[in-house]
């Protein structure tokens, strides 16, 4: 760990939260970026950076925190095999607090959309903050669970929401959300076509592939985060997805790789092109 990121770790605590701000304010001028912002909103827990005219948010603080990195981020694990263009329509499952919603929403531009869908409902918050202030008119927002059912589902509640899992409740905290299929979300909002499906859920994958079957074939490029280095971190096999996932898009007719990288977060990645209508 690197002097800068353990002093990050020693002042992310409520009574140094001011100094930090300053530090990290300072960090960015002497990168000469053009910040005007940094601050920490508690009321949904995440880190707020405006630079350049826009307002970027992550779960925890850091230093180069910016457009540049965050699309860097993008195209070496989501975006890895196909990163959406001017006039796609991304669907972004798990958009967390939005990292990669305000990357995509970049990208597709006026003519594009993007779907962006988070279950916890403080995460979300933030995410809709983040729509607002950026003023993303292009993105369309849906507080909801996707699962193989309509009904609800069962979320815990921890401290780090983003890792946050449906049904493998392990805390005494928890909350209920609405839940949907896929199927339905993409009737629901009339969509005819997904250039790029991104899904990021903590293990749920393994139930949202079971309710899109209708709508795949709509879908052209997808990358779906599988968890089975939590698996083999000790947790339960809720989180051992890979297999059922590339089995499923394999048995649709989906060609499906992956990165060999020997980072296990980044290796549990699967990349699927359905070449029946992605014309590759």
């Amino acid at each position: 760990m690197t002097l800068g990121n353990s002093l990050i770790r020693f002042l992310n605590k409520p009574l140094t939260y001011g100094l930090l701000k300053k530090l990290i304010f300072l960090r960015y001028r002497q990168r000469g970026r053009k910040i005007e912002k940094v601050d920490y909103h508690e009321q949904f827990g995440a880190w707020e950076y405006r630079i350049d005219g826009t307002s970027f948010l992550s779960s925890g603080p850091g230093w180069v925190y910016d457009r540049e990195y965050l699309f860097t981020q993008l195209k070496q694990l989501s975006g890895f095999s196909y990163v959406p263009k001017n006039g796609d329509t991304v669907v972004d499952i798990g958009a967390g607090v939005g990292e990669e919603t305000i990357i995509f929403s970049s990208l597709v531009g006026t003519t594009g959309k993007v779907f962006a869908v988070e279950a916890h409902p403080q995460t979300f918050k933030a995410l809709n903050y983040l729509k607002e202030v950026n003023n993303l008119e292009n993105v369309v927002l849906s507080n909801i669970a996707l699962s193989d059912k309509t009904g609800s589902v069962t979320i815990e509640d921890t401290d780090n929401s983003l890792a946050n899992s449906i049904l493998d409740v392990s805390s005494e905290k928890f909350f209920t959300v609405p839940a949907e299929t896929f199927d339905d979300f993409v009737e629901r909002n009339a969509i005819d076509s997904v250039d790029f499906l991104k899904m990021n859920v903590e293990g749920a994958e393994q139930l949202i592939i079971k309710g899109m079957t209708k709508s795949l074939y709509k879908v052209k490029h997808l990358a779906i985060s599988c968890h089975d280095f939590r698996y083999r971190q000790g947790e339960s096999e809720f989180f051992k997805t890979k297999k059922l996932v590339m089995d499923f898009l394999t048995n649709h007719g989906f060609r499906v790789t992956m990165q060999q990288s020997a980072v296990s977060m980044v290796d549990d990645y699967v990349y699927g092109i359905n070449p029946a209508i992605a014309g590759k």
